[in-house]
């Protein structure tokens, strides 16, 4: 095999390894499910189970397709929003109530009177929050842990990312970057809210992409069989790496694009939750969105509106209604996914052939509307989930129809969100989708025809593989910038552009959707 770049990402279930190749293409890919400990407002992880996970899947990967150790030239990492909790001897410290989980997970939200507390009394206290503190925020979360659970605080001595936590199994090294939680809860904020946490931040700082300590230490590499000193990447944020691996993709090898054409993008990041990304050159707020920050591209900030519920609030919807159990069975029977099923019977519905996106699909919710927060509500947003237009009818036909009523109704609040980003002065053209929601075909022209904006697909659609290899790449020398990195090996295909005919129809869904926001709030 040919030099190879060694891209790890931990998602929500699995952890996924890869080889990539220089020019940015996945050559192969080995994948691990993880423990997850998960309730209505806790969502908790075991680092030890996230490493042993990460050992298993490149061993299989690396069994499966054989190379030398040397032609790996860098590995790079990317993870969820999660926070690892250590003691003095690097040894898990188990949150409460638990004998395993020492993480919190992305979704955790057990911190929202924390939130509520910061936003009210302590606004604008943590650096780069703009208007938005949340009960899933680290920060709410290290409060929450402060004030609920003194005994795990004290014995929490080493308080680390999750992509800070695996570089540091890794290389030995402990490091943080610009986008660490230790650069967000800053002294200051430290000292307003009375907490003792700076020494739970040690480590060196470093920027993304930069190569870590002396590459793979002895430990890691004897139990990855890699060779001891590859280099390692810092580590990133999933939604970030996604995010810089596709938003400055252009349809050839060599990029012509000026770099200011990131000002005039949003990038959707689609999962278990969503990100839409966009950049800007000047720090400009939005109330409801997270950011602005400061990115690796000098001179630009970026700014994620989010759905901290996208592919899980779908998959709420689906699984319970009385229909879901048959329809899983004949999926698994015809060898295809419940969402790939549902669109076919939504194809029957509407008369088409499954192969044609046609109009008629669309429109088979034009008496059913949807609010999708589901999810706990976040502090300056208080709407809840909320369905119109229900019926008795248990049918394959009805979930499937409810189905489609929850795509719509994210593209709507995708729309929601991105026209009040407009308003706070950013501006973009383009969408580029990547994820596994935007694999589903339906839900990504369904967001290209709500949100009347062409999007243009990745060649590669695994960004976060991707953005692991441009991370490595940099670290290990092959390319001497991420700007420089990122051109070489992101690349799109195709342009799909939003159909007209739908326009009507999407403004009077976009209308009820506002329409119910605001029936909704009166009731308070």
């Amino acid at each position: 095999m040919r030099p190879v770049l060694l891209s790890i990402d931990v998602g929500t279930h699995s952890l996924r390894s890869a080889f990539v190749s220089l020019e940015g293409h996945i050559l192969a890919c080995d994948e691990e499910p993880l423990l997850i400990w998960k309730t209505a407002s806790t969502m908790e992880f075991c680092s030890d189970n996230i490493w042993e996970a990460l050992v298993t899947s490149v061993n299989r990967l690396t069994a499966e397709h054989p190379l030398n150790q040397e032609d790996i030239k860098g590995i790079g990492i990317d993870t969820t929003y999660s926070l690892v909790l250590l003691d003095e001897q690097m040894q898990p410290v188990h949150l409460p109530g638990s004998h395993r989980a020492n993480t919190f997970g992305w979704m955790d939200s057990r911190a929202s009177q924390q939130a509520a507390i910061i936003a009210s009394e302590y606004p604008g206290l943590f650096a780069h929050a703009g208007s938005r503190i949340s009960a899933k925020s680290n920060s709410s979360k290290l409060l929450w842990l402060f004030q609920s659970a003194p005994e795990t605080w004290q014995a929490a001595t080493c308080i680390l990312d999750l992509y800070d936590y695996v570089t540091w199994k890794l290389t030995g090294c402990v490091t943080r970057t610009p986008t660490s939680t230790s650069h967000i809860f800053t002294r200051d904020a430290a000292a307003k809210l009375n907490i003792d946490i700076e020494e739970r931040f040690n480590g060196e700082s470093l920027e993304i992409g930069a190569a870590v300590g002396g590459g793979l230490c002895k430990s890691a590499a004897d139990q990855l069989n890699l060779k001891q000193g590859t280099p390692v990447a810092t580590g990133i944020i999933d939604a970030y790496g996604g995010t810089l691996a596709t938003i400055l993709a252009d349809n050839h090898q060599k990029s012509l694009q000026p770099l200011d054409c990131i000002t005039r993008r949003v990038s959707f990041i689609g999962g278990t939750s969503s990100n839409y990304v966009t950049f800007s050159k000047d720090t400009l707020t939005c109330n409801g969105a997270d950011g602005p920050y400061p990115s690796v591209l000098e001179g630009y900030s970026l700014i994620y509106a989010r759905q901290t519920a996208a592919g899980a609030f779908i998959d709420h919807i689906i699984t319970s209604h009385p229909a879901y159990s048959s329809i899983y069975d004949i999926a698994v029977s015809l060898g295809i996914g419940v969402h790939e099923y549902l669109n076919q019977i939504l194809y029957e519905l509407a008369g088409n052939n499954r192969s044609e996106y046609a109009k008629d699909v669309s429109k088979l919710t034009a008496n059913l509307h949807m609010l999708p927060y589901f999810d706990s509500p976040e502090v300056d947003q208080p709407q809840r989930g909320m369905i119109t237009g229900l019926s008795l009818d248990k049918s394959h036909q009805s979930l499937s129809v409810l189905y489609l009523a929850s795509i719509q109704a994210l593209a709507l609040d995708a729309r929601y969100q991105l026209e009040k980003l407009k308003k706070s002065g950013y501006d973009f053209e383009l969408l580029i989708p990547t994820g596994g929601l935007a694999k589903n075909q339906l839900l990504l022209t369904e967001h290209i025809n709500i949100l009347n904006m062409p999007a243009a697909i990745p060649e590669e659609r695994e960004s976060m593989l991707l953005s692991g290899a441009i991370t490595g790449s940099v670290a290990a020398g092959i390319y001497s910038s991420i700007e420089g990195a990122m051109r070489a090996m992101s690349r799109y295909h195709d342009i799909i552009k939003p159909n007209q005919q739908l326009f009507d129809f999407y403004e009077a869904k976009y209308d009820t959707f506002m329409k119910m926001q605001k029936c909704q709030q009166s009731w308070e």
